[in-house]
């Protein structure tokens, strides 16, 4: 019948699948099967993810399913809204289509963080990370219903951007990692939550020459995954990393002497022995690998290559692949 057909909703006939999302520097954005990458092994020279126009760099792939709710942060602190089912789907090296054609932002305004939120019930809060080492955490509930337009979701001070977001559960511990290295390990309770209008608090003190490189949420059992700019990198056990009070200076997690060879930490994650990571170069290369064949270092160490880089190209970016 007539009302039958109007209860099925454009919803009911996605299939519920897992998909990768990459977006560029330049704002293109497409989602993938994620099945289509495959694994190879350390130090290879990877597969062309993405045929990159001249000059644009893939910064992120995001791992989500087609019915999530994604949602976007830009470094202005604003945050937007998008279905993953609506984005478009393309193979494995087409470009996909510009962000701007799919969120409303405004000039100049860059897109740096992005969740993927199966309902907004499953997870408590939304943390947030700018360059200078603030951190905020706020209700998850409060972005449920954020308009095409976007809202403000962070205050930002002047020449500071919102680069980081993870959903938390209320007791999680948030590990912030500097460029130059060092690691601070803090519990998410010493950031109260605060409305959309707040700056945030400090979560990291920084040397003058140094900047937030990642902002993660530790995990039981878990390693933190530390890749550098060069692709020199290692898995350390999250006990190394010690629960204290947020605004310190944190421990040293990247071998000081040698960050002119290795250059600075480029992203770390916290993983899981069983997953396997993408690793992405700013020009386009994608290399898969499984994380139990990344080399397990103490802190304090440089790690191994684990991915072989074109002289002028770096490491922009690095996808979890849960098992």
């Amino acid at each position: 019948t007539a009302e039958a057909m109007e209860e099925l909703k454009e919803e009911d006939m996605v299939q519920d699948e897992p998909v990768l999302i990459t977006l560029t520097q330049r704002g293109y954005i497409k989602r993938v099967a994620a099945n289509l990458y495959r694994s190879q092994g350390r130090g290879g020279r990877g597969v062309t993810g993405q045929n990159v126009k001249a000059e644009d760099e893939i910064l992120m792939l995001i791992p989500a399913r087609t019915l999530d709710t994604l949602l976007f942060f830009s470094d202005r602190g604003k945050v937007y809204s998008e279905k993953v089912y609506q984005l478009p789907d393309a193979g494995r090296t087409a470009a996909g289509i510009p962000i701007v054609n799919i969120l409303s932002l405004g000039p100049d305004e860059r897109i740096t963080a992005a969740v993927s939120v199966p309902n907004f019930e499953a997870a408590e809060f939304c943390t947030m990370a700018t360059v200078r080492g603030r951190v905020k955490r706020m209700a998850l509930s409060d972005l449920s219903a954020v308009r095409p337009s976007g809202l403000a979701a962070i205050n930002l001070d002047s020449g500071d951007e919102l680069g980081w977001v993870r959903l938390t559960g209320g007791s999680d511990d948030i590990l912030l990692v500097t460029a130059q290295g060092q690691a601070l390990r803090f519990a998410e309770t010493e950031v109260r939550p605060m409305g959309r209008s707040a700056g945030g608090v400090t979560g990291i003190n920084l040397r003058s020459d140094d900047r937030v490189a990642s902002m993660e949420i530790a995990e039981p059992g878990g390693f933190l995954l530390v890749v550098t700019t060069q692709g020199f990198g290692k898995r350390v056990a999250l006990e190394e990393y010690p629960t204290k009070g947020r605004a310190g200076s944190g421990v040293t997690t990247q071998d000081q002497k040698s960050i002119a060879k290795t250059g600075s930490v480029a992203v770390a994650r916290v993983v899981q022995e069983s997953d396997e990571v993408t690793l992405i170069s700013a020009g386009g290369l994608v290399l898969r690998l499984k994380v139990s064949d990344i080399s397990l270092n103490g802190r304090a160490t440089r790690g191994v290559n684990l991915m072989k880089l074109p002289a002028s190209d770096l490491i922009a970016s690095l996808a979890r692949l849960r098992e």
